[in-house]
């Protein structure tokens, strides 16, 4: 039983420690929400292509992958063209409420309440055209879940200004774990689905990606001569793989965790200049940061002596927790 409350503190402790700093707040509100404006504005002009009844594909065909029963931006168009609503001034004033609430989370105005409505529009436009969607889309879904829960306009925000009282706010930890534990978990099993296959142990997928028609458009790299050096393509390949795999162990340890960020974020970087995805590479890069940069040096993977000591309680005098 001792072992057992032993182990049940060191996870309590974990999940429920006071946060010894909010910084990481700021930096996810602020970042995360200019990610997601910039991602919105960079569609601005082609919103009527992707999700009108203009649309490249037609709404129709997008349709079959969709219950009668879910909500879509589409239906919500339908619906509103029956009381005399047309199409055009409902894609018009989608298109200033989604920016004047991404301008809300990043100013801190009511950032939980405006995240919540920012990501019921977000999955109105997502169903309605699953075609067009891709990773960055899903993070920012749960980006904007994860501003729900946290309290981001509690620090430097706009709302500030108009409280009289600063209120005492509950402990947010537990979401930041959970937030932690999520990325370790999604990049864990994305390395582990590339080990699955051989693509990734012989470099093909990495000469795939980076000679995708288009990828490479915007800087034009010249990666002809790799075909005669393909053990670099095998280098990457694994170093991706491995990367990805270890993820959960060395970013949780103290002394391994600033260089997994950095070799995690580079990995991004290569990612945003080559396949030119730059909003995805941008909010992972936000998400790494959010998680381990602010990070105190509590460990996932627990001390050696807090070990020794669970199993052996006889040894506490000799090994005694600091």
């Amino acid at each position: 039983m001792k072992k057992l409350s032993k182990i049940y503190s060191k996870i309590e402790h974990f999940f429920f420690a006071p946060p010894k700093n909010d910084e990481f707040l700021l930096f996810f509100r602020v970042a995360a929400g200019i990610i997601i404006l910039l991602h919105f504005i960079s569609i601005f002009s082609d919103f009527d292509q992707f999700f009108s009844s203009k649309s490249i594909i037609p709404m129709d065909i997008m349709a079959t992958f969709n219950q009668d029963w879910q909500l879509t931006f589409p239906f919500i168009i339908q619906q509103l063209e029956t009381i005399g609503i047309s199409e055009a001034t409902t894609i018009g004033a989608t298109k200033i409420i989604y920016v004047s609430l991404g301008i809300a989370i990043i100013l801190g105005c009511y950032s939980r309440i405006s995240a919540f409505l920012l990501l019921f529009i977000q999955i109105l436009l997502m169903k309605g055209s699953s075609f067009f969607i891709y990773g960055a889309d899903f993070f920012t879904s749960m980006s904007l879940f994860y501003l729900i829960l946290f309290p981001g306009d509690t620090v430097f925000s706009l709302r500030n200004l108009f409280r009289s009282k600063q209120k005492k706010h509950a402990n947010y930890m537990p979401v930041k774990r959970l937030f932690q534990l999520h990325l370790s978990m999604a990049y864990f099993f994305s390395g582990f689905d590339k080990l699955l296959g051989f693509n990734w142990w012989n470099g093909e997928s990495i000469w795939k990606a980076i000679n995708l028609p288009y990828a490479n458009r915007d800087f034009n790299f010249d990666f002809a001569w790799l075909a005669d050096h393909s053990f670099i393509l095998v280098l990457i390949g694994w170093s991706t793989i491995l990367i990805e795999m270890c993820y959960p162990i060395f970013v949780w340890i103290p002394k391994t965790r600033k260089l997994w960020v950095i070799l995690t974020i580079s990995m991004h970087i290569g990612i945003a200049l080559v396949l030119n995805l730059y909003y995805f590479s941008a909010i992972m890069i936000v998400w790494n940061l959010t998680n381990f940069y602010f990070e105190e040096n509590i460990s996932l993977v627990t001390d050696k002596k807090m070990i020794v000591s669970a199993l052996f309680p006889d040894r506490k005098k000799v090994l005694k927790l600091r």
